[in-house]
Parts: C-alpha cells; structure tokens; sequence
C-alpha cells in the first residue's frame, strides 16, 4: 500500500493542488515559497493527531488568500488516496475502501478532511471521513490512523537532540521496535548483572550513604527517603531510551587496548543528520504496527557537501542500506538542491511551479511523456547545473558554455536580469534539445522556455575560389539571400511547432557572427576580448586588428573575420575562454556605475533579446 494522490483545496498558498506520488522515494522541488512545506503539512492535517506524535493545528490564517487580499469562503478540505492494498490491507482498512469488484487489486482507500471556520462565533469546526461516502458522519477510526504513522524532519532539525538518551530517543524507539522477546530478556539480564556489581562496589556503597545522610539531615528522620544508584530499572523500555549512539574510530588506544569511541557532539552537523536520517528509516522499516510509515524530510540537504548529499540521493532511492523494492516506508521529501535532483531517479521527481497567470501545479517528470530510453537519456544528461531548471521560474536552454557565460551579462545590459525572475540558463553541452524540451508544455511543466541555438548554415568556400581554406569559408544563403539554416534546427522548429512554451530562438549562422553583426562598432569589442585572450603569449593570428582593419567598412566581411577567426580558424585559445573575456568588458563600470561600454557601442543580436523577453 502507498499514499498514491493528495488533493488540497483552500490551504494557505493552495487555492487547489493535486500531486500524485509513488511508492518509495517521492522527491518534491521547486523554487522557495511555493508551497513545499505547505504540502507535507497538509499530509499531516488529513491524518490528525492519530498518526503524529506531533500533530499541526489549523486556525483561520491556515485559510486560503485570493490574489485580490479577500479570504476564500469555502473549508478548506484535503483528501488522500490509498493504492496497491493487499487483501490483508483490504480487510484492516475496510472503512475506509472503496472496492472495486471488477479488478479488486485496483480497489483503493481513502481518508477526507475538511476544516471550516465560523467568523460570527469565532469557532472552528472540522471532520474526517473515509472512502466514498461524502455525507457520512462515521468518522475514520483511530486505529486506521494509527496504520499510516507520519514522521516529520524539520529543515531546522536539531538532530543531535533527537540522538541522545531519553523518552524521544529515536535509538530506543527503533531498538523497541527490533526486539523480540527473546532479545528483551537478554538485554534485561545484563543490566541486572550491571546492577548488582553496583550494588557490592564500595564506590557506589560510599556515595549511596552519603547522599542519604545528606537527606536526612535536610528532611528529617521520618520524612527522608533512601536512595541507590543504579545503571538503569530492568525494564527493556527504559534500558533501550538510555543507549546512545557512539562514534566508532576504528582505532585502538594504546594504553589499554581497547577500541576508541567519541561521544556524537564531537561530529559534524551534517554527519549527525545522516545517523539521524538512517536511524529513523531503520525504525520505520522494522516497526510492526504500521500499515505504511510516512517519511516526510524537509530539506535533507542540511549542511552536507555535495558528495555526501549523492551518498543519501542513492540511499534514499534505495529505501535503506539495501535495495529493496518491497520497502514499506513511502518517503517525501522536500529540496532545494540540485544535487539531489540531479542524483535520484527521474520517476521520482515531482516539480512544484506556477505557471505563468500565477496558478499553482506540480507534475511529476515520470508523466512528461517519456519513453524509457528518454529517461535514462536525461538521467544521464542531469547534471548539478542541468538540475537547477527544476527550481527556475524560467529556462533558457544553450548549446555550452559560451552562451552560459554571456546570456546573464547581456540580460543585465539590457536591464533585464535573468537573477531577478529565478531564470536559469542552462548549457546541454551539444545540441540535443529535444528530449529535454518533451519535459515542458501542455499536461507538463507549463513553465516558459526559451532555446537559443546556432542557425549552422552549411559552409561553403567562396564561389570562384579553390583554396578550401579556413579564411575562405562562408555560410551558405537561399536564393533570396537569407542565411540557409541548418535541418537540425528546422527539424526542431518543427516538433516544437505547437509547444505553447518553448520557443527558439538561434542566430543566423553562430553566436559569435550574430555578435558582430549587431552593430559596427561590435567587432572591434570582440576583437579587443580575443587579443585579451593572448596575453603574455605571440598574439592571436586567426583574428586580430589588423585582419579587422583590412576588412574596411563592411559590416558582413568585419563579421565573417570575426567567425572565421573565433570558430574557424585553428586557435590556440577557446571560444569560451573569448566569452569569459568579453562578458568582463561588458560587464565593467565606471565610477558612476556605468557601463564603460556603452549600450549604443554593443548593439545586443534581436534573438538574444527575444529569448530573454518570452522567459520574463
């Protein structure tokens, strides 16, 4: 059995959210304030004090807020449904089951909750129901919540506190939740052993009297109680809520032989959170009365670098320290980290966005239409950069790294930054867009998305001239003398044709000729960027001023020196080590912040302008 769907409606950002998960791992992202711990706290309303030891009240600011300020009139309600129940889960869950006597497999369960609030009386009123009956007035029995126990992270967890001996110790509770009978009476035995060499020890004999003579004379004679110092009561219970994880070093003292232990508050923050996180699944999964333990981790990220947080990716897809595709706990988590997203399965990944009139929605990439191949495709293609479009109110997709390093510069010279909106600019490191492109549309994410691509036009040598060389090339032009761009990008325009939010947007022949072809003055910047590039060095020989200056006045020929020397010709330099130092010089100001190179000097291309306006 598996939470397989919630449906919020009227709870604080949700005017309405549907979100459909899977068994195991759910991994939920999106850019901040849109709703992430909004949703797990919704999963703990729906199931009530019944399946949390810490249960979340609502009151009257929990009420959904219209964009126009007024409070929505109507309760809010939560509803969740239940798939994948066994016979047995059938029986245990039956008020609540809606069966299916066609196909009893596919019989579900489901829990309702709906909250409203009384402004005359100032009083609230609630009630939950299970399966189809709307109107019934049964409401859902305690030991059915009790089935679908909820555990909550925090992001702020102070996992440390939640380690250490005492009634909450998670070690005791997963120790409690292992043991056999058999196991109890063994531990029980060795703290009665344990107590009563305490009892025969003169240390402990000395301070047992010392302590009650000190009692007696504080309380009297007839009102003094007599105390003793004890390892633990041999209560199984309390035994195991005393233990405390310890660091094993793998070292042996010296001295004494024995093996080296640290106390866990000498341990990292981030470590600390891996035991915690680890201990609290082992409990789950070993706990016999629950029907299905909820994990909800918000922000698992928590102070852990980059490869610790791919180590718990994989142990978190995995349910645990084996992999187990029978696991019973479903885990929801929350993130924020691309290296997360960019590590745990596509079928596990649910983005939360809002499209662009404002409307909430979260799709799960496993629903974008993908084949298998497709997936594993952008499995492969997902990167730490890559991942970062699952967190972006808007996305421009670039061939590399040259259009990466220059898009956010040329933003902010047009007074658009990029940073402002949440958008992302992503390098696919080739050409490939359409696998990635299929994550985004109508029924998928309906979040804008902009493709800036080379035009590639074939290159030909100049009509006449036989030397195929590199200072002879040109892009070929249609009959009407129109750059004749490339199949791969009419191809694309074409599967992208009906897409209502992608749209490409490439250049005439490449970024660079595109640069230079913007504006006169445009060449002589890039040629002062490329120069740049040679410093300490002979000096660039593909493009230089003089090769600029033998071009005269022509715009098109001081362009085709530009590209033929940058993208042609046999450098010894890249063309991203060019973008990095162009986006230096325009990025550069003077002591009154402006630009040393003015906007009239560098002309910005329309296609680059365009890609950024449909993004924002």
């Amino acid at each position: 059995m598996y939470l397989s769907k919630i449906a919020v409606h009227n709870f604080r950002n949700f005017s309405f959210l549907e979100v459909e998960l899977s068994q195991g791992l759910n991994v939920i992202v999106g850019e901040n304030n849109v709703g992430k711990t909004n949703f797990l706290d919704a999963i703990r309303v729906a199931l009530g004090s019944a399946s949390s030891a810490d249960p979340l009240r609502l009151w009257k600011e929990d009420i959904h807020i219209y964009a126009d300020g007024n409070a929505c009139k109507d309760p809010i309600r939560i509803d969740l449904t239940f798939s994948g129940l066994s016979d047995d889960e059938q029986a245990e869950f039956l008020e609540i089951l809606s069966y299916n006597a066609e196909k009893p497999e596919s019989s579900t369960a489901s829990i309702h909750f709906e909250w409203s609030w009384n402004e005359q009386t100032k009083r609230w009123y609630s009630r939950r129901w299970g399966g189809e009956r709307s109107n019934s007035e049964s409401p859902v029995p305690e030991d059915v919540l009790q089935s679908v126990p909820i555990t909550l992270l925090e992001a702020l967890r102070d996992a440390l506190s939640a380690l250490v001996p005492g009634r909450q110790s998670r070690l005791g509770r997963m120790l409690e939740a292992s043991a056999n009978e058999e196991d109890k009476g063994q531990i029980q035995e060795i703290i009665e052993s344990a107590n009563k060499q305490l009892q025969s020890n003169k240390l402990i004999i000395d301070a047992e009297e010392k302590i009650c003579h000190a009692l007696k004379g504080a309380s009297g004679q007839f009102l003094g109680q007599k105390v003793n110092i004890r390892a633990s009561e041999p209560e199984f219970d309390r035994i195991v809520r005393n233990l405390r994880l310890v660091l094993n070093l793998n070292e042996i003292a010296e001295t004494s032989g024995k093996q080296i232990t640290q106390e866990l508050r000498h341990n990292g923050l981030g470590y600390n959170n891996l035991i915690y996180i680890a201990t609290v699944l082992a409990e789950l999964e070993v706990s016999s009365n629950a029907s299905l333990p909820l994990l909800l981790v918000e922000e698992p990220e928590a102070h852990l670098h980059p490869q610790l947080q791919i180590l718990l990716s994989d142990f978190l897809a995995k349910g645990g320290a084996d992999d187990n595709s029978h696991r019973r706990v479903q885990t929801i988590i929350t993130t924020h980290s691309p290296t997360i997203a960019a590590h745990v399965p596509i079928r596990t990944i649910r983005v939360f966005h809002r499209e662009q009139r404002g409307d909430l929605r979260c799709i799960g990439l496993e629903k974008c239409g993908l084949t298998q191949r497709e997936a594993d495709q952008l499995r492969r293609m997902f990167d730490v950069t890559r991942a970062t479009l699952l967190f972006a109110r808007g996305i421009i997709l670039v061939e590399g790294i040259t259009e990466a390093l220059l898009l956010p510069v040329l933003s902010r010279r047009l007074g658009m930054p990029l940073e402002d909106k949440a958008i992302s600019v992503v390098p696919i490191c080739g050409v490939d867009f359409v696998t990635i492109s299929k994550l985004f549309g109508e029924h998928k994410l309906k979040i804008p998305v902009s493709i800036v691509t080379d035009g590639d036009p074939e290159i030909v040598v100049l009509e006449g001239d036989s030397n195929k060389d590199w200072r002879n090339e040109v892009p070929k032009k249609d009959g009407k003398g129109n750059f004749d761009i490339s199949s791969r990008v009419k191809k694309l325009r074409e599967i992208l044709a009906q897409n209502e939010v992608v749209r490409i947007f490439n250049s005439k022949v490449t970024l660079e000729y595109d640069l230079a072809s913007a504006g006169y003055h445009n060449a002589d910047i890039m040629c002062d960027a490329w120069e740049r590039c040679f410093n300490g060095g002979s000096g660039p020989r593909t493009f230089n001023r003089a090769i600029l200056e033998e071009c005269g006045d022509s715009l098109e020929n001081r362009s085709l020196a530009v590209w033929r020397g940058i993208c042609r010709g046999y450098a010894t330099r890249s063309k991203s080590d060019f973008a990095q130092q162009l986006a230096e010089m325009l990025e550069e100001k003077d002591d009154l912040k402006n630009y040393k190179i003015s906007e009239e000097e560098f002309i910005i291309p329309d296609y680059i302008k365009n890609s950024i306006i449909h993004v924002k």
